[in-house]
């Protein structure tokens, strides 16, 4: 039997739209990968800068690699959906086009999962381009990411990136969240759960997936001896050109995505109720702060999400109600697995996103602390 039959077939998907400066590396640092049985599924948002053709030229004979067209830009999430439909693999890979892999990234994952039957989707270490291994390095800001914790209400996003935690930390570890430059996810998730959100094209997909495995009653974990490295945000900007434009994606998309999670998350009408209110009071900080600056671009974000909420109530609510339908565990459990920062005054969650900033910091540091004491323990 050929070596390959022993190990499951991943599909590794990755989008493109004008990615020519980085492509290429791209496809041929994953070609590399000392995984014995892949495909490439290579999946083009109807690029013009010719990339899909400098990557036909340089690997079109190899029969790993796929290539799709899209006559159009779907965004993020319905160009990865095109890329899962068109997979056959037992585990589904989704890296982003201007990442470069390790050549053990992929086997090192695949074990973790064969080893551990409760990972439902994990993530490699994510390192910014060119930095080498940050295991020695003392600079934090290196780290792209390792993974994202939630506060209570999702009032909170942090996003571990302490080179001196990574230190001393080889263990697979629980988060909130993944980032979607370079996750893999059980395809049987997918198959149960749905995959990502047509109308939420940005900034939904990695928190949407994550949310939908907690549900499925699997662990998402970061496997951080699985290393990638990324350039970070180049599919986005190419997008949405323009300091202005990019302020403006940035805003509107991140909005409609948290107000989506809100509702995905708190199956309780009271705990619903609750978490809305401090995003409406968050809301209006933002647009007085907005106004006060005269900052027009962030004042449009904000009523053109709140236009688009509206439009799409029903939507939201369907899917609410399906995710909730298909899902293993209770409402209290999903908050245990998916909140990783928790305050006992939630009154604090009103304060001024800076105040409120430094009472949240201090937790999100002491749930990095309590990962390593946890994993040496078992």
């Amino acid at each position: 039997m050929p070596e390959s039959k022993r190990w499951s077939l991943v599909s590794i998907v990755i989008l493109n739209f004008n990615g020519k400066n980085y492509l290429e590396k791209c496809i041929s640092s994953v070609l590399e990968t000392n995984y014995p049985n892949f495909e490439v599924i290579l999946v083009d948002n109807a690029s013009t800068d010719g990339s899909v053709n400098l990557i036909e030229q340089s690997f079109g004979s190899d029969n790993r690699l796929k290539i799709i067209r899209n006559n159009k830009n779907s965004g993020f999430a319905d160009g990865n959906n095109v890329g899962f439909s068109n997979s056959n693999g037992s585990y589904i890979a989704f890296l982003n086009s201007d990442t470069i892999v390790d050549k053990n990234w992929l086997t090192i994952i695949i074990n973790a999962f064969n080893n551990d039957k409760t990972i439902g989707l994990a993530q490699s270490l994510l390192l910014r381009m060119g930095t080498g291994i940050l295991y020695r390095d003392a600079e934090g800001s290196k780290i792209d990411s390792a993974g994202v914790l939630l506060s209570d209400y999702l009032s909170y996003y942090y996003a571990i990136r302490d080179t001196s935690f990574l230190n001393n930390f080889q263990y697979i570890y629980e988060v909130s969240s993944v980032s979607g430059a370079a996750m893999i996810v059980d395809r049987k998730i997918c198959d149960r759960m749905g995959l990502f959100d047509p109308l939420l094209p940005f900034y939904y997909d990695d928190l949407l997936l994550s949310l939908k495995t907690w549900l499925a009653g699997k662990r998402v974990v970061i496997v951080p001896q699985s290393v990638v490295y990324h350039i970070g945000s180049e599919a986005t900007r190419s997008v949405a050109k323009g300091q202005g434009a990019w302020y403006y994606f940035c805003v509107f998309h991140g909005l409609r995505g948290k107000i989506c999670l809100i509702f995905d998350v708190y199956e309780r009408l009271g705990d619903l109720m609750k978490a809305l209110f401090i995003f409406g009071f968050s809301l209006f900080e933002d647009l007085f702060y907005h106004l006060q600056t005269k900052n027009i671009k962030g004042v449009s974000a904000q009523t053109d999400t709140i236009k688009w909420v509206l439009r799409n109530f029903g939507h939201i609510w369907r899917n609410r109600l399906t995710r909730w339908s298909n899902a293993k565990i209770s409402p209290d459990a999903l908050i245990a697995k998916f909140i990783r920062i928790n305050l006992s005054n939630q009154s604090i969650y009103i304060l001024p996103f800076k105040r409120r900033g430094q009472y949240l910091l201090p937790l999100a540091k002491k749930y990095e602390n309590s990962l390593i004491q946890s994993a040496q323990k078992s």
